[in-house]
C-alpha cells in the first residue's frame, strides 16, 4: 500500500514517501475550505479512519488547518472537519504528528487555494471581490516539504500539533498586488472593506527555519510565484531525464512507469524527455525501449553501436539533451525517481549542481560499504578537486553546466569528478537508496575495481609523485644504514657483516616499489596513448524520436 494518502499539493509533493513505511502521509483531498459537500467530507473521515487501522505501527503525519486558529471561520464544514480529524487521530494512534498549514503556494490544477484563485482570476479578467483589510500566512509547498521532512528526521514535538507557517503575514491587498506586478496587468476586483488577520505561533520550527536557511524576506511571494506560474507568461522549462542502460529487461518498464509519474506531477511548469542510452544490451532492453518509444514521444532512445560503458552513456545522454537542467539517474530503482522533486527544489533555489548523497544504501554489503566509504576518503584527501563523499551519478545539472560538460572531451571519464570540477553553486540532497527492483547487478567487482582506479588517476596526480616520495625515502634509509655499518667496521674491523635474509628482503621490496611505481606510471601512460588518437567518445547505431537532434 502507498504510505502516502490524498489528492492534491500536498500528497504530490510528498511522493518521496510513497514507498517507506516508517511515516503514512495523510494529506487528504478535502483542501477547499469553501466545502459544502458533506459526502466529500464523510468519505475523508472513512478514508482517515481506515488509514489509522491499517498502519498501526507507522507514525501517522496528518496535514491540518491553521484556520482551525481562526474564529471567524470556526463554524465553517471544512474548520470542523479539520478539528474532528485531529481529536480522532489523537485518540486513536501511539506515534502521530499533526501539521497545521496555512495558504500553500504551489501548483495545483485545482482553484480552490487563495494564490491560485487569484491567479487564475486575474490572468482571465474574471470579476472578485477583494477583502482589504484580510491578512494571510502564506508558505511555499517546497518549504512545507522540507520544514516536515526535517521535523521527521528529529524526532520533534512527536504526538503534537505544529503550526507549519511563515514568520510573516501578508495582506490580501499586497498579494494581488504582486500577482499583477508579476502576470503584467491589472485585476478586475472590487475593494471591500471587510477582512482580519491572525497570528500563527511558530516557535516550534524557527529552529529548523534557521538551520535551513529558509527566510521569508521580502522577496518570498515574488519568487514562488515566478516558479509556479513562470509557464504562464513564458513557455515552461524542459527537463531531461538520462538513463545510461545495460541488461535492465526485468525492471525497465516499472522505472519507466515510477519516473513518468513523477514529471507528470511537474507539469505544466516543466515539460519533459527521458533520453534512454542503451550501451548494447544484449537481453529484451532495447526492444522494449523502442516499443516505450513508440508510445511515448518523451521517450528519446540512443542505441549504441557496440558497449562503451556507463560513463561514456551518461555522455551521450548530455550530448543529446535539450533540457533547461538535467538529471542523470540510473534504471534500477535504488535511486527512487520521486527524489527528482527533491533536486528540483534545490535548483529553484539557485543551486547548478543538485547531487545525491546517499549514507544509507540498502542491498549491499557491510565490506562494499566499507570500501566505498574508504574509497571516496581516499579520492577526496588525494584529488585537488572536492568530490562529495558518498555521492553517484544521480544529480541534477544545469545548462550551463550541461555545455560546460559538453567541451570536456577525454576518454577517461569519471562524471561526478568532472561536475565537480566545473564548479557552479552545488548542494547535495540526502536520501535513502533502495535495493535494486529487479535482476542483479552487472556492474561487475572487476568493473568496480577500474571504475575506481579511473577516478583516482582522472582526478589526481599524487600517485606520480609515490615512486620519487619512496625513493627518497628508501634513499636517506639506505644512506644512514651504509653510515652505521662503515662507522661500526672502522670502530672493530673483526664485525662480519651478516643478513642475508633482511639483504633478500630488501631486495624484493626494491623491486616491488619499482614494479608499482612503473605501473602507476604506465596507467597514465596509457591514458595519455588512449587520448591522443582521437577518436569518438561513442558510435550511435540508431535513435528514436531524437533524428533531427542527431542532425544538428
Amino acid at each position: 500500500m502507498d504510505m502516502v494518502i490524498g489528492e492534491g499539493v500536498i500528497a504530490n509533493r510528498f511522493s518521496d514517501y510513497l514507498l517507506q513505511s516508517k511515516y503514512l502521509i495523510f494529506a487528504g483531498s478535502v483542501n477547499d475550505s469553501a466545502i459544502r459537500d458533506e459526502n466529500t467530507i464523510q468519505k475523508e473521515e472513512i478514508a482517515v479512519k481506515v488509514a489509522l487501522s491499517s498502519h498501526p505501527d507507522s507514525t501517522f503525519v496528518y496535514f491540518s488547518s491553521c484556520s482551525i486558529l481562526d474564529q471567524d471561520v470556526a463554524h465553517t464544514p471544512y474548520v470542523q472537519h479539520k478539528v474532528r480529524m485531529e481529536k480522532l487521530i489523537q485518540g486513536s494512534v501511539k506515534s502521530f504528528l499533526i501539521f497545521r498549514l496555512p495558504q500553500v503556494l504551489g501548483l495545483s490544477d485545482a482553484k480552490s487555494s487563495l494564490v491560485n484563485y487569484l491567479v487564475d482570476a486575474i490572468s482571465n479578467q474574471k470579476p472578485f471581490e477583494l477583502w482589504e483589510n484580510a491578512q494571510k500566512n502564506i508558505i511555499d509547498i517546497d518549504d512545507v516539504h522540507e520544514i516536515v521532512g526535517e521535523a521527521l528526521r528529529r524526532k520533534i514535538c512527536l504526538n503534537q500539533i505544529i503550526n507549519v507557517a511563515s514568520t510573516h503575514q501578508t495582506s490580501v491587498l499586497q498579494l494581488v498586488r504582486e500577482i499583477e506586478d508579476f502576470m503584467g496587468f491589472a485585476g478586475n476586483y472590487v475593494l471591500v472593506n471587510k477582512g482580519a488577520s491572525y497570528e500563527l505561533d511558530v516557535s516550534e520550527i524557527k529552529l529548523i527555519l534557521s538551520d535551513l536557511n529558509i527566510n521569508f524576506d521580502k522577496d518570498y511571494i515574488r519568487t514562488s510565484l515566478s516558479k509556479y506560474f513562470g509557464h504562464l507568461i513564458t513557455s515552461p522549462k524542459l527537463l531531461s531525464v538520462i538513463v545510461p542502460t545495460y541488461n535492465e529487461e526485468h525492471g525497465i518498464e516499472e522505472f519507466y512507469r515510477r519516473t513518468k509519474d513523477v514529471l507528470v506531477r511537474l507539469a505544466p511548469r516543466f515539460e519533459h524527455e527521458i533520453i534512454f542510452v542503451n550501451d548494447f544490451s544484449t537481453d529484451n532492453t532495447f526492444q522494449k525501449l523502442k516499443l516505450l518509444a513508440q508510445a511515448d514521444p518523451a521517450v528519446k532512445l540512443i542505441n549504441f553501436s557496440r558497449n562503451f560503458g556507463n560513463q561514456i552513456g551518461i555522455t551521450a545522454g548530455i550530448d543529446f539533451s535539450r533540457g533547461d537542467i538535467a538529471v542523470v539517474i540510473d534504471d534500477d530503482l535504488q535511486d527512487p525517481p520521486e527524489i527528482i522533486l527533491n533536486l528540483i527544489a534545490k535548483w529553484d533555489k539557485g543551486y547548478k549542481v543538485v547531487y545525491g548523497v546517499r549514507p544509507k544504501r540498502q542491498g549491499v554489503s557491510p565490506l562494499f560499504k566499507l570500501t566505498a566509504k574508504l574509497y571516496y576518503r581516499l579520492i577526496g584527501s588525494l584529488s585537488d578537486t572536492k568530490i562529495p563523499n558518498d555521492t553517484g551519478d544521480f544529480r541534477l545539472i544545469d545548462r550551463v553546466v550541461i555545455e560546460t560538460l559538453k567541451t570536456m572531451k577525454e576518454e577517461n571519464r569519471y562524471y561526478r569528478g568532472m561536475v565537480a570540477w566545473v564548479g557552479f553553486p552545488q548542494i547535495g540532497v540526502v536520501y535513502k537508496r533502495d535495493r535494486r527492483y529487479a535482476g542483479i547487478s552487472t556492474f561487475s567487482f572487476k568493473k568496480y575495481v577500474n571504475f575506481a582506479l579511473n577516478g583516482l588517476t582522472s582526478f589526481t596526480e599524487k600517485p606520480l609523485y609515490f615512486s620519487s616520495l619512496a625513493g627518497l625515502f628508501i634513499t636517506t634509509i639506505s644512506f644512514i644504514l651504509a653510515l652505521v655499518l662503515i662507522v661500526s667496521k672502522i670502530i672493530d674491523p673483526s664485525i662480519s657483516i651478516r643478513g642475508w635474509t633482511s639483504l633478500t628482503v630488501i631486495i624484493l621490496f626494491f623491486g616491488g616499489i619499482q614494479l608499482l611505481s612503473a605501473g602507476i606510471l604506465g596507467v597514465y601512460i596509457s591514458k595519455i596513448y588512449r587520448e591522443v588518437k582521437g577518436r569518438p567518445l561513442y558510435i550511435v547505431e540508431s535513435t528514436k524520436n531524437i533524428e533531427q537532434l542527431g542532425n544538428d
